[in-house]
């Protein structure tokens, strides 16, 4: 399904805006590091539709929720950027055919919204070490 002009700019909107943001100190210098949330969305029609008998037919919408972590020094300078490994999928699905303007992708996002900040705040969470490391990784690679 192809979504429409306006759905597709206000994802990529959103998808800019950081879902969680923190500041961390690390050997002397100091990081903002935000959490971005990436979502793919995608609807599938199935079951079948036979005319003299119900439907059967519905619409599977389903979310890919991916999370990017952005480290910028505080400084100025690059950022570095990275996806988190793992996503989360989301699934809704409701009777008849499914409609290409979008709206289902949007309400199941919107319904699903506390979920998906917590699972941001929860790889943000899980991703302290991993950031650390990336900041030394390209500490490093400047030094050399």
């Amino acid at each position: 399904m192809t979504v429409s002009l306006l759905a597709l700019v206000a994802a990529a909107a959103a998808a800019t805006a950081p879902a969680h943001s923190l500041e961390i100190e690390h050997r002397g210098a100091n990081y903002a590091v935000d959490y971005v949330t990436h979502v793919e969305t995608r609807s599938k029609a199935i079951g079948i539709s036979p005319s003299t008998r119900p439907s059967s037919r519905r619409c599977l919408v389903t979310a890919e929720v991916a999370v990017e972590r952005r480290i910028q020094p505080a400084s100025g300078g690059q950022a570095i950027a990275s996806r988190l490994p793992g996503t989360r999928s989301f699934t809704q699905n409701h009777p008849g055919d499914c409609r290409r303007d979008g709206k289902e992708a949007a309400k199941l996002v919107a319904s699903k919204s506390k979920a998906i900040g917590a699972h941001v705040r929860e790889r943000a969470s899980a991703d302290h070490q991993d950031t650390l490391a990336a900041i030394d990784a390209a500490r490093n690679f400047a030094v050399n």
